[in-house]
């Protein structure tokens, strides 16, 4: 029998959650698939959204992947080129790139173009991590309109507090957009601003971009309403099973370190699974994890490849009995916010070794393997 620790992906599930983001905004979605596609899967989760408007992606590396699996929607690359060959990939491979410094515009000059490349200029609205200002945009839109290898597409920019309930951050980024007369469409909608702010939906890019992410994989963006009340639905649903029970005498303790005393006579279960799998590590006792469907908390630390939970009130749990950890019927949001972090890093801190495991093959049938 091989080890029972999967992540189950629910391609239905994820199409289900771009078409909702889909359905809020007028203009068209690229959906953000960077970081292997947030634990999932880069390569399947373009092949499961195979009529999507493009894709966005953090690196050429992976825009080059894609590519080479067969991809042939639109990619754009957040982070843009980070050298005058990058630039010469991108015209031949037909990726488009963000540009967020001069540097960049530098090394194109060094660079040759086997043909124009789409660029999509990132505007720094007060996230203050990349991007121009506002008192820069002319100047740099001349020297993109100067040049007859790059073709303008978007002006691009980054919400740092959309998930905020009404967040005054939000609306002086949104003022300070609306400061400037732009000669194309704006892309500044992330999963949080798409579904929370109505005033960029229905004023600011009627004709533009969004770009959903954390939402597409069934995790709420927004802090104070959950996935199942947004309509999103899980993508993955992380399982492992019983692989061992025994019997704890109560002022005994359980794991590393002797953290955990157990209080009264406690049944033990031990599920293979750990942080080795890319289970947190700091996941505190008490932690939920669903039994046969039954909720029983962690105790003890977390091993590099087991966990223990408390069985006292679920009898008949036996060695062989399913576990979730997170998933369709335990959400990660939840997991996340015990752990003190947040869905993105659950999933993306997912190991190699654990299987990833389609509930059907991707919409154009394509073979689905571990990333």
């Amino acid at each position: 029998m091989t080890r029972p620790t999967r992540a189950l992906i629910n391609w239905s599930h994820f199409r289900h959650n771009y078409q909702l983001a889909k359905s809020s905004v007028s203009g068209k979605a690229y959906a953000v698939i960077k970081a292997n596609g947030y634990g999932h899967g880069l390569v399947n989760c373009a092949r499961a959204l195979s009529s999507a408007d493009g894709f966005a992606v953090a690196c050429v590396d992976e825009a080059l992947a894609l590519r080479e699996a067969g991809i042939r929607r639109p990619l754009v690359v957040l982070q843009g080129a980070y050298d005058a060959h990058e630039w010469t990939l991108a015209a031949e491979h037909k990726i488009q790139l963000v540009v967020h410094h001069r540097k960049q515009l530098q090394d194109r000059a060094s660079a040759t173009l086997s043909q124009p490349v789409g660029v999509w200029l990132k505007i720094n609205s007060g996230m203050n991590r990349l991007g121009f200002r506002v008192s820069e945009a002319d100047d740099i839109l001349a020297l993109i309109s100067a040049d007859e290898q790059l073709e303008l597409r978007y002006v691009i920019s980054h919400f740092s507090s959309a998930d905020e309930w009404q967040s005054p951050v939000l609306a002086t980024q949104l003022d300070t957009l609306y400061s400037h007369d732009w000669p194309v469409p704006l892309s500044i909608s992330n999963s949080a601003g798409l579904l929370t702010e109505k005033r960029i939906n229905d004023e600011l890019v009627a004709e533009g971009l969004s770009r959903p992410g954390i939402m597409l994989y069934g995790s709420s963006p927004l802090n104070y309403k959950s996935a199942a009340e947004l309509g999103l639905k899980a993508v993955m649903s992380l399982e492992s099973q019983l692989i061992s029970t025994h019997d704890v005498p109560a002022g005994e303790t359980v794991g590393y370190g002797g953290d955990w005393t157990a209080e009264r006579d406690t049944r033990v279960g031990v599920v293979a699974i750990g942080y080795g799998d890319g289970y947190p590590r700091h996941a505190p006792a008490g932690t939920p994890v669903l039994v046969d469907g039954v909720e029983c908390p962690l105790i003890g630390r977390v091993s590099m490849d087991m966990i223990t939970v408390d069985l006292t009130d679920h009898p008949h749990a036996q060695i062989g009995s399913p576990v979730e950890l997170w998933g369709e019927h335990l959400s990660v949001d939840r997991i996340a916010e015990l752990c003190g972090t947040i869905s993105y890093e659950l999933f993306c801190q997912l190991t190699s070794r654990v299987k990833r495991v389609a509930r059907e093959l991707p919409s154009d049938g394509a073979t689905v393997l571990n990333p």
